[in-house]
């Protein structure tokens, strides 16, 4: 739905452009003489005008499908949300287990979940706080709490079966270091943790250190697909993969674009609301 009105916004900025451009007279600008050397005034005018109206009444169309979409954008969202959570549920309950094992498969699960929410949050701070009227620290903090317990409850349960191992990171072979990933991940999850509740203390450094959180969840999701009970369902395996990827295009915009672009980008914002 979201990515749909992404696109509509891009078409609609286009029907206004081409709007602009089909309403320079030829005969006193030559800005655009080539919309009209194509075919004879007459009849080429009248279409142009046709389109121009249908492309009109689109726009406006897309205008009121904006407006509902911003008027219950929050109820979407958080519909959303809980439709995923719903389907990780459901195919939680599918595999029947001790109450322990259920326990450990459900903290792994909804901690990816949330960890993920978390990390998500940080590339729209603005919307969220126009969304759900709260600031963008308070939601992403809800959600991080959440997740970062969540994580911690699913080795502890573990070790409460097999023992304290089950906190020790396992390096060689590859393989196994994939399917134990899980463990290197709860010391980067806690890491980038301490650095944001200690980030005035290092003020240029927290958010590099911080950012080991994208490396903590890549590791989580290889941990889950080849070793997790609930990932051998196709839909399972689709929403998995999603995050995962999501994520990394949330690293890509934060950590690998430039940073001049998006400050540029940013004061550009900023001095058109101060015109305003």
């Amino acid at each position: 739905m979201f990515l749909l009105l992404l696109f509509l916004e891009e078409v609609a900025a286009l029907l206004k452009t081409w709007c602009d451009v089909v309403s320079y007279n030829p005969k006193k600008h030559n800005v655009y003489p080539y919309i009209f050397s194509l075919c004879p005034s007459g009849e080429c005018i009248i279409s142009v005008r046709s389109v121009v109206k249908l492309l009109n009444r689109l726009s406006s169309y897309y205008l009121n499908v904006k407006m509902i979409h911003m008027k219950y954008e929050r109820e979407l969202i958080v519909s959303f949300l809980v439709v995923v959570a719903g389907i990780i549920l459901f195919f939680l309950f599918q595999e029947r287990d001790t109450a322990i094992r259920m326990t450990v498969r459900a903290a792994g699960l909804l901690g990816y979940f949330f960890i993920f929410l978390a990390i998500l949050s940080s590339e729209y701070m603005i919307q969220m706080k126009k969304v759900f009227g709260r600031p963008f620290m308070n939601i992403h903090h809800h959600f991080a709490r959440i997740g970062v317990i969540l994580i911690l409850a699913h080795p502890i349960f573990i070790a409460y079966q097999f023992g304290l191992s089950v906190f020790l990171p396992v390096f060689y072979p590859v393989m196994e270091f994939l399917m134990l990933a899980g463990r290197l991940a709860l010391y980067l999850f806690i890491i980038a943790v301490l650095a944001g509740v200690y980030r005035k203390r290092i003020p240029k450094k927290w958010k590099d250190i911080h950012a080991l959180n994208y490396l903590g969840f890549v590791l989580v999701f290889f941990h889950a697909w080849l070793i997790g009970t609930d990932l051998q369902y196709g839909l399972m395996q689709i929403i998995w993969l999603a995050m995962a990827l999501i994520v990394v295009a949330v690293f890509v915009h934060k950590h690998i674009m430039p940073t001049p672009v998006r400050k540029k980008n940013a004061g550009k914002g900023k001095q058109e609301k101060k015109q305003e």
